[in-house]
Protein backbone atom coordinates (compact mmCIF):
# COMPACT_ATOMS: atom_id res chain seq x y z
CA UNK A 1 0.00 0.00 0.00
CA UNK A 2 1.25 3.09 -1.14
CA UNK A 3 0.20 6.53 1.02
CA UNK A 4 1.08 9.85 0.68
CA UNK A 5 1.68 13.45 2.48
CA UNK A 6 2.87 16.57 1.20
CA UNK A 7 6.10 18.27 3.11
CA UNK A 8 6.62 22.03 3.07
CA UNK A 9 8.14 23.55 0.42
CA UNK A 10 11.23 24.24 3.03
CA UNK A 11 11.81 21.02 4.03
CA UNK A 12 11.77 19.69 0.03
CA UNK A 13 14.29 22.94 -1.10
CA UNK A 14 16.87 21.74 2.03
CA UNK A 15 16.93 17.87 1.12
CA UNK A 16 16.96 18.46 -2.68
CA UNK A 17 19.82 20.93 -2.03
CA UNK A 18 21.54 18.68 0.20
CA UNK A 19 21.08 15.48 -2.22
CA UNK A 20 22.33 18.09 -5.03
CA UNK A 21 25.23 19.30 -3.76
CA UNK A 22 26.35 15.51 -1.89
CA UNK A 23 25.90 14.24 -5.58
CA UNK A 24 28.51 16.75 -6.90
CA UNK A 25 30.95 15.79 -4.57
CA UNK A 26 30.40 12.38 -5.52
CA UNK A 27 30.89 13.12 -9.39
CA UNK A 28 34.20 15.11 -8.66
CA UNK A 29 35.68 11.92 -6.71
CA UNK A 30 34.62 9.71 -9.31
CA UNK A 31 35.87 11.56 -11.94
CA UNK A 32 39.04 11.87 -10.19
CA UNK A 33 39.57 7.79 -9.37
CA UNK A 34 37.73 6.87 -13.03
CA UNK A 35 39.95 9.00 -14.77
CA UNK A 36 43.45 8.24 -13.00
CA UNK A 37 43.76 12.33 -13.05
CA UNK A 38 46.95 13.21 -10.61
CA UNK A 39 46.18 15.43 -7.99
CA UNK A 40 47.45 16.41 -4.56
CA UNK A 41 46.38 14.22 -1.88
CA UNK A 42 44.73 16.98 0.34
CA UNK A 43 42.80 17.75 -2.81
CA UNK A 44 41.51 15.10 -2.70
CA UNK A 45 41.22 14.51 1.10
CA UNK A 46 39.32 18.30 0.32
CA UNK A 47 37.07 16.86 -1.50
CA UNK A 48 36.49 13.69 0.49
CA UNK A 49 35.66 15.81 3.30
CA UNK A 50 32.97 17.90 1.77
CA UNK A 51 31.53 15.05 0.10
CA UNK A 52 31.34 13.09 4.24
CA UNK A 53 29.40 16.43 5.15
CA UNK A 54 27.24 17.04 2.20
CA UNK A 55 26.74 12.75 2.92
CA UNK A 56 25.85 14.04 6.78
CA UNK A 57 23.70 16.94 6.02
CA UNK A 58 21.15 14.70 3.36
CA UNK A 59 21.18 12.18 5.81
CA UNK A 60 20.00 15.00 8.93
CA UNK A 61 17.42 16.09 6.54
CA UNK A 62 16.14 12.66 5.74
CA UNK A 63 15.95 11.97 9.33
CA UNK A 64 14.12 14.94 10.11
CA UNK A 65 11.50 13.95 7.53
CA UNK A 66 11.36 10.74 8.68
CA UNK A 67 10.77 11.80 12.49
CA UNK A 68 8.25 14.96 11.52
CA UNK A 69 6.11 13.42 8.63
CA UNK A 70 6.51 9.75 7.82
CA UNK A 71 6.45 8.19 11.16
CA UNK A 72 3.40 10.62 12.13
CA UNK A 73 1.49 10.16 9.34
CA UNK A 74 1.92 6.05 9.54
CA UNK A 75 2.76 5.05 13.39
CA UNK A 76 5.78 4.08 12.42
CA UNK A 77 5.17 1.24 9.68
CA UNK A 78 6.82 2.89 6.72
CA UNK A 79 8.71 0.40 5.36
CA UNK A 80 10.16 2.96 2.69
CA UNK A 81 9.21 6.49 1.17
CA UNK A 82 10.36 8.84 -1.67
CA UNK A 83 9.95 12.74 -1.52
CA UNK A 84 9.07 13.79 -5.44
CA UNK A 85 11.43 17.28 -5.49
CA UNK A 86 8.83 18.31 -8.15
CA UNK A 87 5.51 18.14 -6.08
CA UNK A 88 6.82 17.97 -2.43
CA UNK A 89 5.01 14.29 -1.98
CA UNK A 90 6.30 12.08 0.18
CA UNK A 91 5.30 8.93 -1.30
CA UNK A 92 5.46 5.88 1.73
CA UNK A 93 5.10 2.15 1.03
CA UNK A 94 3.74 0.30 4.15
CA UNK A 95 3.16 -2.94 4.73
CA UNK A 96 0.00 -4.68 3.29
CA UNK A 97 -2.50 -5.32 6.00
Amino acid sequence: MIKTITVPEEIRDRAQKANVERDARRDILLYIMQNDINIPEERIARYQKEYDEKYFEFEQVKTIIEKEYVIPATDGKALNWSLDYHTCVVSITLPDE
